[in-house]
C-alpha cells in the first residue's frame, strides 16, 4: 500500500496551521519505499510500516466486497419489500393480485428470516455487545412479520387465492427470529464494548535510536542522499510555515537520518 503523500516535502505542506507535526512521522514519510527500516522509527514509523505493508485488495476481492454489501442491503430491506408487495395499491402502483404478491412476499421472508440469523450470528461471535442496529434489525423484521401475517390472509381471501401454510412459514420465522434478536440484544444493554486505551507513551532509549540510524544506513548512499535532501526540505518547509522553532529545526537538520523521532520523546515546541 502507498501513502497519500509521495514524498516528505508534500507531507509537510499539507499540515495544518493549528498541528504540531510529529517529527519521527515526517521522516517515515521520507522513507516509505523501505517500510522495514521505517518500522524502526518509533511508535509512529511502526504505525507507517504496518500500513505500508497492508496489502492493497485485488479488483476480485473487491469485488467480492462490493457483492458482500449489496446481498446485506437486499437483506435488509427484504422484510419491507414483502410488507409493500402485499400492500401495493395507490395510484402510482396497480394493485398486486395476489397470485404475485403472496409467493414474492414469501420469497422476501425466507430470505430475511435468512438475513436475521446471519446478522445474529455476527453479532454473537463478534462479543455480543449491546448494537442498537442489530437490535434494529431484530424489531424491523418483527415488526414487518406482524403487517405481513395480517396483510397475507387479507390479500389471499380478496382475491380467492388459496393460502397455503408453507407461503406464510417464512412470514412467522421473521416474526418469531426478529422479536428473539431484538430481546437478546437488550438483555446486553450494559455490556458496552471496552473502549480502547491509548497506549502508554514509549521511551526512547539510545539503543533504539542506534538501530534506527543503522537501519537507515541500510539503505543505498545514493538514495539516502536524495531521502535526506526530502526530509530536510520538509523541516524547512514546516520552519517557514512557523510550525517548528529554529532550534528545533537546527537539531532536526543535524540529526542523522533515522532518529528524528527521539526529538519527538525530547520534547519540543511549536513556533
Amino acid at each position: 500500500m502507498t501513502l497519500a503523500h509521495p514524498d516528505a516535502r508534500s507531507w509537510a505542506q499539507a499540515r495544518s496551521a493549528s498541528e504540531s507535526p510529529r517529527l519521527g512521522m515526517l521522516e517515515a514519510v521520507a522513507c516509505q519505499a523501505h517500510p522495514d527500516v521505517v518500522s524502526t522509527f518509533g511508535a509512529d514509523g511502526e504505525a507507517i510500516a504496518a500500513l505500508l505493508g497492508r496489502r492493497t485488495g485485488s479488483p476480485a476481492r473487491r469485488g467480492l466486497a462490493g457483492v458482500g454489501i449489496l446481498l446485506a442491503v437486499i437483506g435488509l430491506l427484504a422484510p419491507i419489500a414483502g410488507v409493500a408487495v402485499l400492500g401495493a395499491e395507490s395510484y402510482l402502483i396497480d394493485r398486486v393480485p395476489a397470485e404475485t404478491a403472496v409467493p414474492i412476499a414469501a420469497v422476501l421472508f425466507a430470505v430475511a428470516a435468512l438475513t436475521v440469523v446471519i446478522a445474529g450470528i455476527a453479532w454473537w461471535r463478534s462479543g455480543a455487545f449491546w448494537s442498537g442496529t442489530i437490535c434494529g434489525v431484530g424489531v424491523i423484521s418483527a415488526i414487518c412479520g406482524v403487517f405481513a401475517s395480517i396483510s397475507m390472509p387479507t390479500v389471499s381471501g380478496r382475491d380467492g387465492y388459496p393460502l397455503s401454510t408453507a407461503m406464510q412459514i417464512p412470514v412467522w420465522i421473521t416474526l418469531a427470529l426478529g422479536v428473539l434478536l431484538a430481546l437478546v440484544t437488550l438483555t446486553r444493554f450494559r455490556k458496552r464494548e471496552p473502549e480502547e486505551q491509548a497506549p502508554a507513551a514509549a521511551v526512547t532509549t539510545v539503543g533504539d535510536r542506534h538501530a534506527a540510524e543503522q537501519a537507515a544506513l541500510r539503505i543505498p548512499a545514493a538514495e539516502r542522499a536524495t531521502i535526506l535532501a526530502d526530509r530536510d526540505a520538509a523541516l524547512r518547509v514546516l520552519a517557514e510555515r512557523e510550525l517548528l522553532d529554529g532550534d528545533t529545526l537546527e537539531r532536526a537538520l543535524a540529526a542523522p537520518l533515522g532518529t528524528l523521532f527521539t526529538l519527538d520523546a525530547t520534547g519540543r515546541t511549536s513556533a
